[in-house]
């Protein structure tokens, strides 16, 4: 396992999160909609949806933006049982 289970859990919460909360906001939206007014509702139901799924999209590439950061993290620290064994220097030694 290369995330902890924190990150994962985390990324599988903010995934979601930036799927459901655009598309609920838009059918939230859509309900308001009458189709008595002047502009044409069709229409501005069509736009509500490209600002839902630009919206998604936009949240999808940050959470993996974050994914590929938690990545590189992992990959920089690398295993402990594998680490460098250089010494470690503390305060205690220079003394």
């Amino acid at each position: 396992m290369l995330f902890p289970r924190l990150v994962r859990q985390r990324l599988l919460w903010a995934t979601a999160a930036s799927i459901l909360i655009p598309w609920l906001v838009g059918e939230w939206v859509k309900r308001w909609l009458q189709s008595g007014m002047p502009l044409d509702p069709m229409r501005q139901e069509l736009l509500v949806d490209f600002i839902v799924a630009g919206s998604v999209l936009t949240s999808l590439s940050l959470v993996l933006t974050v994914a590929v950061g938690c990545w590189v993290t992992a990959v920089m620290k690398g295993r402990h049982h594998t680490a460098d064994s250089f010494p470690v220097d503390s305060p205690r030694d220079r003394t």
